[in-house]
């Protein structure tokens, strides 16, 4: 790193921790809504108020906003958000907001294996295992065991919500990945946004119900929070070194896991904290490794990792 690209990742990482801020807000709005609406229709306004509060940025971009090159590609990236957007908002209203958060940290492993299958891109073994050995994190997160023997509720419902949640926006980050070459991030924040409202709509038929006029405010602080939340992760990734303002994006364990003690007296138990300390260093080994790599070589995607 040098001195000059030293404020631009101070920067970046200021980014993120403000991400991590308003996710957390966010992640406790929809939990204290969880209680009287259904996940879905909660991503619904997730998503709908969202494109609205972006509309005084789209009416100042003009009409080039809306310009693609890719539709397909935008439908396929919109598709498997979707899937993550509501799988997150059961994980958040089911599970302790610190382990819904903890699970959701193995998109990274996902990416791998995702990089591999659908952008040919060459792994190398240390790659690989460090994924795999972030996978074992996640399992002991997970703890099936405890399904199997009924000695617990490891492998809930909502723990599975999170592990399908960080899968699908694997699938969508490695599609931004190709769609930033020709898509500006506003533009593809409008039609994630914009898509993803559409996309819901369906599960409207057995979720809707007129929100309380007291559940407003909530509402649409939560929508706020998470757009906000959206848009600085990808300003942060786009200020500093990804190796370097990603790593400040793990700040959101302890982050939701101090929302989970004020609201409810909620301490992440040893396998939450055990697993995600296993997930963070798999994933912050693939993300400096790969730092290194490109530092060494910029013309080189990944080979020998």
């Amino acid at each position: 790193m040098t001195s000059a690209q030293a404020p631009r990742n101070l920067l970046g990482a200021a980014w993120m921790v403000g991400s991590g801020l308003t996710f957390t807000l966010m992640g406790v709005c929809t939990k204290q809504l969880g209680a009287r609406y259904d996940p879905a229709l909660l991503a619904f306004f997730r998503a709908a108020l969202g494109f609205a509060l972006m509309l005084p940025w789209v009416l100042r971009a003009g009409p080039a906003i809306w310009q693609s090159s890719r539709p397909g590609k935008l439908l396929w990236r919109s598709a498997w958000g979707t899937a993550g957007f509501i799988l997150s908002f059961y994980a958040f209203v089911l599970l302790p907001l610190a382990e819904a958060n903890a699970i959701s940290f193995s998109r990274t492993l996902f990416i791998v294996p995702l990089a591999f299958f659908l952008l040919r891109e060459p792994v190398g073994p240390r790659r690989w295992g460090a994924a795999l050995v972030g996978f074992v994190g996640v399992l002991v997160m997970l703890r099936p065991w405890e399904r199997w023997n009924g000695s617990g509720d490891g492998l809930s419902f909502g723990a599975l919500a999170a592990l399908g949640a960080a899968f699908s926006f694997a699938v969508s980050i490695i599609t931004v990945k190709d769609m930033t070459r020709d898509h500006s991030p506003l533009t593809l924040l409008l039609y994630s946004n914009l898509l993803t409202g559409i996309m819901i709509a369906p599960f409207l038929l057995t979720a809707w119900r007129v929100p309380d006029p007291a559940d407003l405010p909530l509402i649409l602080a939560m929508s706020a929070a998470g757009l906000a939340a959206q848009g600085c992760y990808i300003k942060g990734l786009s200020v500093g070194e990804a190796s370097v303002v990603s790593a400040v994006d793990y700040l959101r364990l302890p982050m939701t896991a101090s929302a989970d003690f004020l609201l409810a007296r909620i301490i992440p138990g040893t396998f939450t904290l055990l697993g995600a300390a296993i997930v963070i260093a798999s994933t912050l080994y693939i993300t400096l490794r790969e730092a290194r790599l490109k530092l060494w070589n910029p013309w080189r995607k990944s080979e020998g990792m």
